[in-house]
């Protein structure tokens, strides 16, 4: 997404645009979403969306512990049969992973494999603008869930996102999502100087090379 399209996507993430968003339109507390929550058909079903923004294994996530070529392509590592948290002969959970192999035995977890698009593109920045619009082909300035709620009736509530800004994913033409403060983030603080200094000191017994990188 260039930048142009991405200042304009920005501004357009408020209910009807830059003005919306500035009055502080789409804006909800936590307390105003409990307030709330008995308006809800109780039949209705909710979409619970878990997004990862840093790097993840796939293949040590849903291992492949069946495939052979699973343990001969990375024998360092690979998890033994033993601690992987079996969902069948073939496919099990990362060790780590207990509470959805919980969720998933007592049937309300789905695992799909194999997610992608033709022709992937290798940059981050362009990933994530696909991931968010679900337009491969071209930039879009319209999140996947953004144009639900534009067909939805365009209530904020429908679409809440637990965070302190609102991500491009709840986007709409006409409307957008709520974002929902839950935690304080602070800044981490900076590493010293002295320890800085000693990052880029040369240790004993370096080559030239190593040394000057």
């Amino acid at each position: 997404m260039d930048t142009v399209t991405r200042r304009r996507f920005l501004l357009t993430s408020g209910v009807v645009g830059a003005a919306a968003l500035a009055a502080g339109a789409g804006a909800y507390s936590l307390r105003d979403l409990l307030d709330t929550s008995g308006d809800r058909d109780p039949q209705a079903r909710t979409l619970v969306l878990v997004t990862l923004y840093g790097g993840n294994d796939g293949l040590n996530t849903v291992i492949p512990y069946g495939d052979p070529a699973y343990r001969a392509a990375r024998p360092e590592l690979a998890y033994p049969d033993g601690e992987v948290l079996r969902l069948d002969d073939d496919f099990g959970l990362n060790p780590a992973l207990a509470g959805l192999h919980q969720r998933w035995s007592g049937g309300g977890l789905a695992i799909v494999r194999g997610v992608g698009y033709p022709k992937p593109d290798r940059s981050h920045f362009r990933s994530m603008d696909i991931w968010h619009t679900a337009q491969p082909d071209r930039p879009g300035n319209t999140g996947w869930l953004g144009r639900w709620l534009d067909s939805a009736g365009g209530d904020p509530r429908l679409a809440v996102s637990f965070e302190p800004a609102l991500p491009p994913l709840l986007a709409g033409a006409q409307s957008a999502g709520a974002a929902v403060p839950v935690t304080e983030r602070k800044a981490a603080k900076g590493l010293s100087a002295a320890t800085l200094a000693a990052l880029a000191g040369t240790q004993a017994g370096e080559s030239a090379a190593r040394s000057r990188a």
